[in-house]
């Protein structure tokens, strides 16, 4: 894939997302082709794989290993191959004859296990195997100096659902995700202590679900322990499944924004085309699209495409921002999210390791092929803008999500509705109340969530690491976050439900918003007395997670757009 590729800039979110969920017929790793599909696929659904036969790919592998060796029986000094690890670059082992050469580079490979140090919170399995993809086919062009049986064993831990488990702290996203990387190839290896999550899902030791499984231990080459660990694998990994996530989020929130114009009485006239004509930045022009579609039909909103209608006294004659500014607030957020997948698309198609071998094709003039560089191809510098990006489209989702909810438990901003969605029951006429509260809960901390990693970083490792990443840490924050902006979509799903029913019921919706409501109503009663909402919320939070909300919206809600 060319670095220059557009693969998504010129389709709707829509599409990408009905493409990129697509289950692909057959998964092959070449080094160059692997697609958000797959792995989406492998990671998430659990499909198999296959390796490449093809023998130009094979034998670059094969050629490549066979350079390595012969640097290491020559003596020639290679760094991670028969060198100290980073800062101590200077400690040269070569001594002795070939084969001692061979054997203590071999010990040296095997020596990486200290970068296994990994504590605290478990990454969720598709994180994991997704991150194992990744490395096999950042490894597959044939410049890492490592062997394909290497790569085999790390197919079969995948294809036998064998899952390393990898906790989330310990990397700072500068020679790639070293701790994390280092607890695969501790798996793969048998080390005691050393745990994977079986086919069952049952947590047991590695060397017995490799045992049961058939599949060898990985015995280190040179250079194998370092190919295998230095590479930004776990950050692509990430990034992918919180840009599939964010994706999904964004549509979820398109649908939740058209309701909550219907029932706080908002027009379409804002959503005029005209507005993307003169302003013709492509994610406002396809949001406005959007808008026009979901709220076609409605006996809520404003059917004003036409003409403006005469409001009733005191009721204003235009929306509020955050009503009739959504295709502008959120139209940057469909443009970025697209250049994302591109920039992983990349990622993940790269060569992310350290040192190098120059192939002929590469080499430049007087150039010798097969001689070793020594680059920062493991720096994590795009996966990190990734999550950082994608931590502030999480915040400002949940920023909206805040000021459509404060309006609609707002007598002074609802245009009719009761104070705090209050049933006549509700004595305290408070019964959204403490919903709204929470709301500003979510966006401070969301705020806090948002805050830039890449610009947060500090010198280590004697020094020698000192331009550095984080990229993992803003893919922990991005987690966390994304949890936030579920649960505020959540508790604004059970608000404008409410909102609903005072407007009349379910007739009155666009044909396109019917269904999220029917789905929020099967998973929730109306209120009328106050009661505890958070397990009301935390019902609506689960048709998000496990995904049936956005299943209903991709078969009922956008099924017809194009």
């Amino acid at each position: 894939m060319s670095s220059s590729s557009k693969k998504y800039s010129d389709k709707y979110v829509i599409a990408i997302d009905k493409e990129i969920t697509y289950q692909p017929q057959k998964i092959v790793l070449n080094g160059k082709n692997l697609t958000i599909q797959e792995v989406l696929a492998v990671s998430r659904n659990k499909f198999n794989f296959e390796l490449t036969t093809d023998s130009k790919v094979i034998n670059r592998i094969e050629e490549c290993f066979q350079k390595m060796m012969e640097d290491v029986k020559n003596g020639v000094p290679v760094y991670g191959a028969n060198t100290g690890y980073g800062a101590q670059a200077s400690r040269v082992l070569t001594q002795g004859s070939p084969t001692e050469r061979v054997n203590l580079a071999k010990l040296i490979s095997e020596g990486i296990a200290h970068v296994d140090v990994t504590v605290g919170p478990t990454f969720s399995a598709d994180v994991i195997r997704a991150a194992i993809l990744i490395r096999i086919n950042m490894l597959m062009q044939g410049v890492s100096g490592i062997k394909i049986d290497d790569l085999k064993i790390y197919q079969q831990l995948l294809n036998n659902q064998i899952t390393p488990v990898v906790n989330q702290y310990g990397g700072i996203g500068a020679s790639g995700d070293l701790a994390h990387n280092g607890r695969v190839l501790s798996a793969a290896r048998g080390l005691k202590g050393v745990q994977v999550w079986n086919k069952t899902g049952k947590i047991v030791e590695a060397s017995e679900a490799l045992k049961k499984a058939h599949i060898p231990l990985l015995n280190l080459n040179p250079k194998a322990g370092l190919g295998l660990v230095n590479g930004d694998n776990f950050s692509s990994a990430l990034a992918l499944l919180l840009t599939v996530d964010t994706l999904e989020l964004l549509l979820i929130s398109t649908v939740v924004g058209a309701m909550m114009i219907e029932v706080l009485h908002g027009t379409d006239r804002s959503f005029h085309p005209v507005l993307s004509e003169v302003r013709p930045h492509p994610g406002q022009r396809e949001v406005a699209s959007l808008y026009r579609y979901l709220l076609k039909g409605s006996k809520l909103a404003y059917q004003e495409m036409s003409g403006h209608q005469l409001r009733p006294d005191g009721i204003k004659v235009q929306d509020a921002y955050s009503l009739r500014g959504i295709s502008q607030y959120q139209g940057v957020n469909f443009e970025k999210i697209k250049s994302l997948l591109e920039i992983i698309e990349i990622n993940i198609n790269s060569v992310s390791d350290n040192p190098l071998w120059v192939p002929p094709e590469y080499t430049v003039d007087d150039e010798k092929p097969w001689q070793w560089v020594s680059g920062g191809n493991f720096l994590a510098m795009h996966m990190v803008e990734v999550m950082d990006s994608l931590r502030k489209i999480m915040t400002q989702i949940v920023k909206l999500n805040d000021r459509h909810l404060a309006r609609l438990v707002n007598p002074n901003d609802n245009n009719g509705l009761p104070p705090n969605l209050s049933d006549k029951s509700a004595i305290t006429g408070c019964a959204f109340k403490g919903v709204q509260i929470q709301s500003g809960m979510f966006e401070v901390y969301s705020s806090l969530l948002s805050i830039p990693v890449s610009t947060f970083f500090g010198v280590h490792e004697e020094g020698n690491q000192d331009i550095t990443s984080h990229a993992l840490t803003s893919g922990i924050f991005g987690l966390e976050n994304l949890r936030i902006a579920r649960y505020s979509i959540a508790q604004n799903l059970l608000a404008v439900a409410q909102a609903v029913d005072f407007r009349g019921g379910i007739t009155k919706l666009s044909p396109k918003t019917q269904a999220v409501y029917k789905l929020i109503r099967d998973s929730v009663d109306y209120l009328g007395e106050e009661k505890p909402l958070n397990n009301d919320i935390e019902a609506i939070y689960q048709a998000l997670i496990n995904g049936d909300l956005i299943n209903l919206i991709r078969e009922k809600v956008f099924s017809e757009y194009s």
